[in-house]
């Protein structure tokens, strides 16, 4: 059955607005090439959007989370990858306008979440995807995901854990240079990524990426019944050798943790109309919380990095001893929640 999506082009100023319509492309960088000179392309999602997924100019701004994916285990695995690339191309674009417009840090964190979600999925799709697709745009989504990331790190230390500094050390000239030079650097980061998003080179990569999981071959037509229990015991499996490594490791691999924790989930979330009920449900939420704590671990982590750079040397010596004592007092909570998480029983072999 053929697959069609229709992609509105969005000029530079003076040239009229058109649209494509491209069918699964057998050439799927020939809607670029014929672009007459001078045009930007600017895809944006064919058809009616769900309600939470529309920007209207006339209404207040709101950032976007990731709905949830229509998976069905009849599907073959590309038509899978196909589905979930999509939905993650939507969640990105839904907050395009925002993050564009609006001071709210919500727009650069959904954003940089939908290309996790994406490159998550090329991983978990790699064996099923032809190499030249990988190795083509995986670097292009993981540059524009950094981009993102240090603008999300500055957010991140400016709204939420500057404050907790403030408290603990309410004087000082290091703190007012603290403060002056994060708020400088959000404004750079915030200019920079909003650039990203309006460039030329941005456009492209949205047409060529969605062309291109069009254009993809089914090869052998596996199910994702079948296909899903493997990944996901790959995933399990890798988190449970790195939880062993970070129980008495560093910040490192406590990063490297929650890299592996977020794959799973994500994997989790695509496949999760497959393996209806609690099993799921409690296994999901176990692995969110850990996550939640990670994060929480790896902010104080980038904190302490961020100061660092802020105050060098030994200006910032005393706010680094702070955060490394922060980080000591949460690692009881870490082992407590992982246990809880190995205890869990993975709902993809109970079915």
């Amino acid at each position: 059955m053929g697959i069609e999506t229709e992609l509105n082009l969005s000029p530079t100023p003076g040239v009229a607005s058109r649209r494509l319509k491209h069918p699964l492309l057998a050439d799927r960088f020939s809607a670029v090439a014929e672009l007459p000179p001078g045009l930007s392309p600017h895809p944006e999602a064919a058809g009616k959007l769900p309600s939470g997924h529309r920007v209207r100019l006339d209404e207040s701004l709101q950032p976007v989370k990731a709905l949830p994916i229509e998976t069905n285990g009849g599907m073959t695995a590309v038509a899978g990858f196909r589905t979930v690339a999509l939905a993650c191309l939507t969640h990105l674009q839904s907050n395009e306008h925002g993050l564009c417009e609006s001071d709210n840090p919500e727009f650069v964190h959904q954003a940089r979440v939908a290309i996790r979600r994406l490159r998550s999925a090329i991983r978990v799709w790699k064996p099923r995807l032809p190499q030249e697709f990988v190795a083509s745009f995986d670097p292009l989504w993981q540059a524009l995901a950094r981009q993102l990331g240090e603008t999300r790190n500055w957010d991140v230390f400016l709204a939420e854990t500057l404050p907790s500094i403030l408290l603990a050390f309410p004087e000082g000239d290091e703190i007012v240079r603290l403060s002056q030079y994060a708020r400088k650097r959000c404004v750079v980061n915030r200019t920079a990524a909003r650039a990203a998003l309006k460039s030329v080179d941005y456009s492209r990569l949205l047409l060529e990426f969605a062309a291109a999981v069009l254009a993809l071959p089914e090869g052998k037509a596996r199910r994702l019944e079948a296909f899903a229990p493997r990944c996901l015991d790959k995933r399990a499996a890798q988190v449970g050798q790195l939880a062993a490594e970070a129980a008495g490791g560093d910040a490192p691999a406590r990063h490297r943790l929650r890299v592996a924790y977020k794959r799973l989930r994500y994997a989790l979330e695509f496949f999760a109309p497959l393996y209806p009920g609690d099993s799921l449900r409690n296994y999901h939420q176990s692995a969110s919380g850990l996550q939640e704590m990670l994060g929480r671990l790896n902010d104080l982590a980038v904190a302490g990095e961020l100061t660092a750079e802020a105050l060098p040397g030994s200006q910032g010596e005393a706010l680094c001893c702070w955060l490394a004592g922060q980080t000591e007092r949460l690692l009881p909570e870490l082992e407590a929640l992982l246990g809880d998480f190995h205890l869990q029983a993975a709902p993809w072999r109970t079915q």
